[in-house]
């Protein structure tokens, strides 16, 4: 009698380990599988991130030439017009021009303001921090031929970032 009670004690614990096993081992998976689909997601983000940051670059560079306003109220009226990332970092440029600072600065401070909720790599920030150098300073030619390279290189990005995502997208997903 007293050994059959130590055989049937062993094996309830013998069968609670392999529930704790089992629930580990699926706690682990639902871990993996939730960092797989986060980091494709960040693939994803960027290229999104590129694609509205193109797109306001373009508007930004029609309101600057065709509309004459000051770069405080473009600023503001190109931000409103999409949600993301860009749209907030113009936004706080306009912010810091209305305090009276430089467009250099400005522009420098509100990519820092904003640079933690970014989803773009520093490559493509490096773009972003290019157009602050001649922006406002020039004719509609000179803005022009800052603008111009800047949208050719984001293009370049988005291209690469939709393939990145094509690539490793899938695959984090499948892990």
């Amino acid at each position: 009698a007293v050994g059959c009670r130590r055989r049937i004690r062993n094996f309830r614990k013998r069968e609670v380990l392999n529930v704790f096993k089992t629930a580990a081992c699926i706690f682990i998976f639902l871990g993996c599988t939730f960092m797989g689909f986060s980091k494709a997601f960040s693939y994803r983000a960027r290229r999104e991130e590129l694609e509205n940051t193109l797109e306001l670059v373009r508007i930004l560079n029609l309101e600057i030439s065709y509309r004459k306003d000051s770069l405080k109220k473009t600023f503001e009226r190109v931000s409103g017009m999409k949600k993301s990332w860009f749209a907030d970092m113009l936004k706080s440029c306009g912010k810091y021009l209305e305090e009276g600072r430089s467009i250099e600065n400005a522009w420098e401070c509100a990519l820092k303001d904003n640079s933690d909720t970014c989803p773009l790599l520093e490559r493509d920030v490096e773009i972003l921090k290019d157009i602050s150098m001649g922006i406002g300073r020039s004719d509609t030619g000179g803005q022009k031929k800052i603008f111009e390279p800047a949208m050719e290189r984001l293009l370049s990005n988005i291209a690469e970032a939709r393939q990145e995502e094509s690539r490793s997208g899938k695959m984090y997903k499948g892990m």
